[in-house]
């Protein structure tokens, strides 16, 4: 039975490394060469002749490469010898891990190349990525330098920032790390992701909060201006009003007698103008056509007094 054996230093590589297996007989035939055989999961993949011993070399390998194998040596007269023992090689073809963010506060949006979050508000940057192998960790760069690292829980990590400043800005990208057989092996880096931090809207939102409120006050002292000054204007009007009535009412009053004094001038000018039988039948005779006169007098008076107290009410 043939011995094989890895002469490359572990059996976990990494896609695009190279692996190389020696196959060796332990009696071997003088003069006569040997085929050898490589077996890949018992199917062969490679053949070499010689004497003793090959070496096969596979060149940048990837996950096909993956799995466990054996070789064998058989001669001209078809004596074949058993399967040698096996070895197993791993690939590890880590995935590109996924980069993403989150705002908790929402204090963020969408710009033409990337999130912008608002200066002094929370975010979260998330690293994720499909793999085979259990555990491992994320790191974050920022350009090309590591600013933090987290294990990951379920493939993925989370890195917090609770306050957001400019220093915070710039491309971000995530490389997950996996410990396999005492190697550790790095993913290819994620996406780019540009992070910019903008100026808090907080003093913006202060200052039109202020000048809403100031413009408020503004016009509710002005409405209450305008109310009192047209409570002023009621009164005066009312005022007013009252006044015109009195006059009226006094008017009305001294018009009584004013008719009397008349009739009296008047016939006090009748008396030095007209003959005597008159000024006797207006003292002495008091007949029913003089007292219709001086009703007919009193009513003017009156209606005069109404028509004073109806204008006063109009104007």
């Amino acid at each position: 039975m043939p011995t094989l054996s890895l002469t490359s230093t572990n059996a976990v590589v990494s896609r695009g490394e190279n692996i190389q297996f020696r196959c060796t007989t332990p009696k071997p035939r003088c003069n006569a060469n040997a085929e050898f055989q490589l077996f890949r999961n018992k199917s062969s993949i490679s053949s070499q002749k010689h004497v003793s011993s090959v070496t096969f070399n596979l060149v940048n390998v990837d996950v096909s490469h993956q799995g466990s194998y054996s070789c064998h040596y058989s001669y001209q007269n078809n004596t074949n010898s058993p399967l040698s023992n096996t070895v197993n090689i791993t690939v590890v073809d880590l995935q590109q891990p996924s980069i993403s963010h989150s705002a908790p506060d929402g204090m963020f949006f969408e710009g033409p190349q990337g999130p912008v979050i608002t200066r002094g508000h929370s975010f979260t940057i998330i690293c994720s990525t499909e793999s085979q192998f259990p555990g491992g960790s994320f790191h974050l760069f920022r350009a090309s330098n590591i600013t933090r690292s987290e294990s990951a829980v379920n493939h993925s990590a989370s890195f917090f920032f609770p306050e957001a400043d400019y220093s915070h800005e710039g491309n971000y990208s995530c490389v997950y790390e996996a410990s396999i057989s005492s190697r550790s092996f790095c993913s290819s880096a994620s996406e780019l992701l540009l992070i910019t931090i903008t100026a808090s809207l907080a003093p913006v939102i202060g200052a039109a909060v202020s000048a809403v409120l100031l413009l408020l006050s503004v016009l509710i002292i002005i409405l209450l201006l305008k109310r009192r000054q047209k409570q002023r204007n009621k009164e005066t009007h009312l005022k007013c009003s009252f006044t015109k009535g009195q006059a009226a009412l006094h008017i009305m009053k001294n018009g009584d007698d004013e008719p009397d004094y008349e009739n009296v001038r008047h016939h006090e000018n009748m008396d030095h103008d007209d003959s005597e039988p008159d000024y006797i039948n207006v003292d002495s005779d008091h007949s029913e056509e003089d007292y219709i006169n001086v009703d007919v007098t009193e009513k003017s008076v009156v209606d005069k007094s109404d028509n004073i107290i109806h204008e006063s009410c109009c104007d």
